[in-house]
């Protein structure tokens, strides 16, 4: 056969396998493969970490900024507090409400009264001794009415415990001026008839401090001891001898005069006559 003939069919033949190409190609494996990942993660942590400092540096720049801003403010801010603070406490506080003065006086007044009271009740053998547990007793109550009344716009009309207010003022009153008799009497005597009085001022006064204790609302308002009876000196007086009456005015006795027998009139003899 000629040579172009052998040419012109190789080139018909198609292309001619490579150098590479086996009779026994080796099996090729077709399975998937894993791709190996990119160890990008280090890298992308690396840029996270240097970023965050800066960012915190700023924040902290920014903060800094504000506080440094507005400390002179909140520095005046407490400057004019702590002066409101002192002018309303000490300088010009605001006046008390009425369970506030209310309490402040009892508080000063009701123990030293109810020791008075005790002193005027115990000693009941000395007249000189009771006058003046009675004079106590005046100046301690005297004291205590004379503090409500001063403080007379607390318990203006709006107040719920006006009217037993102004109750506590008149037996208070009423009550000052028997004890001013007791401490001018002379005499024990005098005093023991004012006792009873003395009783029944100082029951209601002790009722009218109850009252305005309830009337107030005063938390953990106990009411006050009852009244103690505050006797009079007991002076025994002396005992005046009576006459001492004689058999016949003793009940036993019968009050008609019993007669007693009269002896009978003897009668001389008649001297009879002599014969002659």
């Amino acid at each position: 056969m000629p040579a172009s003939r052998k040419m012109r069919g190789r080139a018909d033949s198609g292309p001619t396998p490579g150098p590479a190409s086996s009779p026994n190609p080796a099996p090729v494996d077709e399975s998937p493969k894993e791709e190996t990942p990119v160890e990008s993660r280090p890298h992308t942590e690396g840029k996270r970490a240097k970023v965050p400092p800066a960012r915190r540096k700023k924040q902290h720049g920014t903060a800094y900024r504000w506080f440094s801003a507005y400390l002179p403010v909140l520095g005046g801010l407490f400057v004019l507090l702590a002066a409101l603070w002192v002018y309303t406490g000490f300088i010009n506080p605001p006046p008390p409400t009425p369970a506030q003065q209310w309490t402040t006086i009892e508080n000063k007044w009701s123990p030293p009264r109810e020791k008075a009271r005790a002193d005027a009740a115990a000693s009941t053998l000395d007249f000189a001794a009771q006058k003046a547990a009675y004079q106590d007793f005046y100046n301690q109550t005297k004291g205590w009415v004379d503090a409500v009344t001063a403080a007379t716009n607390v318990w203006a009309s709006p107040s719920p415990a006006a009217d037993d207010v102004s109750s506590f003022e008149s037996d208070g009153q009423g009550l000052l001026t028997v004890l001013q008799r007791a401490i001018d009497a002379p005499t024990a005597y005098a005093v023991a008839g004012m006792a009873g009085q003395i009783n029944d001022l100082d029951g209601s006064f002790t009722e009218d401090v109850v009252n305005v204790g309830q009337d107030l609302a005063i938390a953990n308002s106990s009411p006050s001891a009852p009244p103690l009876a505050i006797p009079s000196v007991n002076e025994t007086p002396t005992p005046v001898p009576s006459a001492t009456a004689g058999p016949s005015s003793s009940p036993g006795s019968s009050a008609s005069p019993v007669a007693s027998p009269s002896a009978s009139p003897t009668v001389s003899p008649v001297p009879s006559p002599t014969a002659s």
